[in-house]
Order: C-alpha cells, then sequence, then structure tokens
C-alpha cells in the first residue's frame, strides 16, 4: 500500500484545483470515487483538467463526493443543470449482468452506486451530460448496454490498435499516453463539433462498449472497430467519449469544442429551467 502511495504521489500532478465562481453561469456537477475523494484532501485533484476546460468556458463546478450524504447529493443535483462523468475504474460487470471477468482490474461499487444515481436524476430531468472515458461507458451501462471488460483479449479484429501502453494501471496518469486514429461517423452531433472525419486522440483504456445501449448511436470507432464514442439519438445532449479531451485541448483546440459546446448546452438547459 505504501508503495502505491508513493507511485501516485509521483506520478499525478500535486495541485489542489481552485474552483472558480462564475456569477449567473450554470453549475455543472463532475463526479469523485473514493480514491479521488480521498486524494484531494492531499491537495491531489484527480479530476482538475476536466475542471479547468468547464471553467475557461465559464461554468461553475459541483463536485459530488461518494462520501456525500443522500441529502447533500440531491441538494447539489438541484443545484446543477449538467453533468460530467469522468474516466476512472472499471464498472463492475454485475451492474450489466456478466461475472467478473478474470482480466477485471480495479472497481469502486460505491463510485457505480452514485453514478447511476446521478445519472438517474439527469435522465429523468432531461439534463444534458457529458461522459469521459469511464463515463462513456457508465452511460451505455446505465441505459442497458454492456461492456467488454478486457478489449486485448476479449475484442477480436483483423487490424491491431494499442488502445493503452501500460496494463493493470491503478489509476490513469498524464504519463503514459498511448495514441491513434479514429473515425467520426458524419451526422453525428460529435461530428459536428470536432469539425473532422479523422482525428488522433490519446488512449488510456482497457474497456469499451460491447452492446450498444437503445436510444444511441455509435459516433466513432477506432481502426480496429472497436467503440470510441457513442451518444444519444434524443434532443437533450447526451454524448460520451472513450478519448480525453480535457488532456489535449490546449495542444488541440478542436478538443476544446467538446466542452464549449457541453457548455452551451447546459447554459441553455439553465435558462429554460430557472
Amino acid at each position: 500500500m505504501k508503495r502505491l502511495w508513493l507511485l501516485l504521489l509521483v506520478t499525478i500532478t500535486i495541485s489542489c484545483t481552485q474552483v472558480k465562481e462564475f456569477p449567473d453561469a450554470p453549475c455543472i456537477g463532475i463526479t469523485y470515487g473514493t480514491i479521488q475523494t480521498r486524494l484531494l484532501k492531499y491537495g491531489i485533484d484527480i479530476n482538475k483538467d476536466y475542471i479547468h476546460a468547464m471553467q475557461a468556458h465559464r461554468a461553475n463546478v459541483i463536485r459530488i463526493f461518494v462520501s456525500d450524504s443522500n441529502q447533500d447529493i440531491i441538494k447539489k443535483l438541484q443545484k446543477i443543470s449538467g453533468l460530467l462523468i469522468p474516466g476512472g475504474f472499471d464498472i463492475h460487470p454485475s451492474r450489466y449482468g456478466e461475472a467478473e471477468y478474470k482480466y477485471l482490474e480495479s472497481v469502486d461499487k460505491k463510485l457505480d452506486e452514485l453514478e447511476f444515481f446521478v445519472l438517474a436524476y439527469a435522465q429523468k430531468h432531461k439534463m444534458p451530460v457529458l461522459g469521459i472515458c469511464r463515463g462513456c461507458q457508465m452511460l451505455n451501462v446505465l441505459y442497458g448496454g454492456s461492456l467488454y471488460q478486457d478489449i486485448p483479449t476479449q475484442f477480436k479484429s483483423d487490424k491491431k490498435v494499442i488502445h493503452r501502453k501500460s496494463l493493470n494501471l491503478y489509476v490513469y496518469t498524464h504519463a503514459m499516453p498511448c495514441y491513434h486514429e479514429i473515425n467520426i461517423f458524419k451526422n453525428s452531433r460529435l461530428r459536428t463539433i470536432m469539425e473532422n472525419d479523422t482525428i488522433s486522440v490519446n488512449s488510456y483504456h482497457h474497456q469499451a462498449v460491447k452492446k450498444l445501449a437503445l436510444g444511441f448511436i455509435i459516433n466513432a470507432r477506432s481502426l480496429d472497430g472497436s467503440v470510441e464514442g457513442i451518444e444519444h439519438t434524443g434532443e437533450t445532449f447526451i454524448v460520451g467519449t472513450q478519448f480525453h479531451p480535457e488532456m489535449m485541448r490546449q495542444e488541440n483546440p478542436l478538443f476544446d469544442n467538446l466542452f464549449k459546446e457541453f457548455v452551451k448546452e447546459v447554459s441553455t438547459y439553465k435558462r429554460s429551467n430557472p
């Protein structure tokens, strides 16, 4: 355990993100799992890049912790106009009716429970949602889909694409990204936002969408055919990506478009639901 904490301290940039406040701006909730909540007490904010991306477009951010009481969670949900589900641990396969596969990695059942609850709230209130990596997978699971628990051993393709450099990472870090191209499909929200049919993205995941949830379409695939993004077909903005745009937005403004559009949708929702 001591070695684990040392690894975390070495590989994660230590910074306690200052949550700014913008008068009359919309509030966006972001979930914090068990490890994220614990590390924040030591000034280590794993979700800082997501927060910076939303604040760059003048959105207020409300952290929703697994340690929050049900009453506090409800109070926070009543304040937000959008929800961001970030990357993180594997989702426990019982959530989509499967047993644990031998290559399943670390899970956080409390976070699974929290995110099912807040996403159900967002669904009921037709609130904009952006899911990134695990967040994309969680959207698919919540709406009835399933996952490949381990891409390298379960997903079959004639084309080889490496989706993650290092196996069995306890948490993903900026230290070991890999990159590959994805094809973004026409007539999708993501294509309109990214303004490209093909783009190179970072990749940290070992899980991906298997059975697609009802009401969703696939908006992007990697060259091996693995799902790289999904979105709901209804009017509400519900978009998920396997890649991490929050890490690439400064080097390539196209990735910032996703947060710009998300905040725009959240602002529209706030005006319609004062």
